[in-house]
């Protein structure tokens, strides 16, 4: 797994700054573990609890997102 972090990403969903693991040996199962994950608020960046179950729900709507943004820096 290599470590990620990905500074600003504009989304649907808002902005966010995240790190995490990930491994693109297959294309298909790209596996992505967010360690941390921030989203850009009205006061600056706000520190989401990623264990908590709404933000592991965001984590699912962003992850083919992640994975296509990770995979294009990735090559």
């Amino acid at each position: 797994m290599n470590n990620f972090t990905i500074s600003r990403i504009n989304t649907s969903l808002g902005i966010f700054r995240i790190a995490g693991f990930w491994c693109n040996e297959n294309e298909n199962a790209c596996k992505i573990d967010i360690t941390s994950i921030e989203i850009m608020g009205t006061d600056g960046w706000v520190l989401l609890n990623h264990a908590s179950d709404d933000v592991i729900s965001l984590i699912a709507e962003l992850t083919p997102t992640l994975s296509a943004h990770l995979l294009v820096k990735s090559t």
